[in-house]
């Protein structure tokens, strides 16, 4: 998804980045407990920001 896309089309309150960094589509952690899960997603837009992508720098 672009940046532009992610801006206008979503409701989502988290930054492109952090939407980027907890997007299982893209991410190599295939056995990873919060894949695909609602709780993986900040906290600002109501998950538990659990993804272990967001907590890297």
């Amino acid at each position: 998804m672009t940046k532009e896309h992610f801006e206008t089309n979503t409701n989502w309150k988290m930054s492109y980045e952090e939407f980027q960094k907890c997007d299982c589509t893209h991410c190599d952690k295939k056995d990873c407990i919060h894949r695909n899960a609602f709780r993986r997603v900040p906290v600002i837009d109501g998950g538990l920001g659990l993804c272990p992508n967001l907590k890297e720098s």
